[in-house]
């Protein structure tokens, strides 16, 4: 079962639990007060203006495009020996 819980990053509203009840736990939150460090599962919050281009967002994105790119080229270069 899944329940409402607060973010310790940003101190808004997110899930804890199975994940099967995500959408139930984001329907009873105020619109707004949503965490954002996380993913909804099963849930849209595109629609309703979600802040998930954030530069924090951004960021990790980029890192992780990074780790990817470094990983890809280890790989290669192991591949070759």
């Amino acid at each position: 079962m899944c329940k409402k819980a607060e973010c310790s990053k940003c101190g808004k509203f997110t899930w804890n639990g199975c994940g099967k009840h995500v959408a139930a736990v984001y329907d009873d939150i105020e619109k707004g007060k949503h965490c954002s460090c996380k993913p909804w599962p099963g849930v849209d919050t595109k629609a309703e203006g979600s802040t998930s281009t954030t530069k924090e967002g951004t960021d990790q994105f980029a890192e992780l495009t990074d780790s990817l790119r470094k990983f890809a080229e280890l790989t290669v270069v192991a591949d070759l020996r």
